[in-house]
């Protein structure tokens, strides 16, 4: 296997705690506007899905016709809000620990570009990522399709074969796997044997992940 030259991390789910806050927002807003969504099944059906595709494919669904602007009201709400949302728990010393290991690591997340900027520097941690790309900017399809993650390798420098994605949702690992990358898939909102039959490897607690990158040839 060939040895990982690059880590590509998720950022809401992975880095952010964000995605229940985020998920209420959109719940909330949407019984606002007539359409009421059980929490937590919206939450796992659309965990690491772009806003846009979660509105959309629930107004197709439910016949539904939200108003124009629903989607950039929800983005606000939720960025207004994004001192609600903590760092996953142990992320920021496997950050600390890869950056002093001198790993190089980039961002790649369906989030808008103001969104993850928000977030990374609410959490102290936008230095860690030389580069930050958006599946909802940047290319034409965002995940599950494969685009994001070989346009981040693209721009990287790196093959696909030499990148090491860390994921948590159904999306992201399927993006990531069809990528032609290794994926660890942080096992807490997705089942451990949906990630392994998705084709990744899961953990489910971050002080797990320096020992897998080692294991996987990583110098740390």
């Amino acid at each position: 296997m060939v040895a990982p030259r690059l880590l590509i991390f998720d950022c809401d789910g992975v880095l952010v705690d964000s995605e229940p806050m985020a998920n209420r927002k959109l719940v909330e807003h949407a019984a606002a506007h007539g359409l009421q969504l059980e929490l937590e099944a919206t939450l796992h059906e659309f965990n690491g899905a772009t806003l846009s595709h979660r509105v959309a494919t629930l107004a197709a669904r439910h016949g539904w016709s939200p108003p124009a602007d629903f989607v950039r009201e929800v983005d606000d709400q939720i960025d207004a809000s994004v001192a609600e949302a903590d760092a996953i728990p142990g992320v920021a010393a496997v950050l600390r620990q890869l950056a002093d290991a001198g790993v190089p690591m980039c961002l790649a997340s369906n989030s808008r570009h103001r969104e993850i900027e928000i977030r990374l520097a609410h959490l102290g941690f936008t230095h860690y990522f030389s580069r930050r790309f958006s599946g909802a900017e940047d290319v034409a399809h965002a995940k599950p399709a494969p685009n994001l993650y070989l346009h981040a390798a693209r721009e990287m420098g790196v093959a696909p074969a030499e990148c090491v994605v860390i994921e948590d949702s159904e999306n992201g690992i399927r993006a990531a796997c069809a990528a032609g990358t290794r994926v660890f898939g942080f096992a807490r909102f997705t089942p451990h044997e949906r990630v392994v039959a998705l084709g990744a490897t899961p953990f489910a607690d971050m002080a797990e992940l320096p020992v897998l990158l080692a294991g996987a040839g990583l110098a740390i």
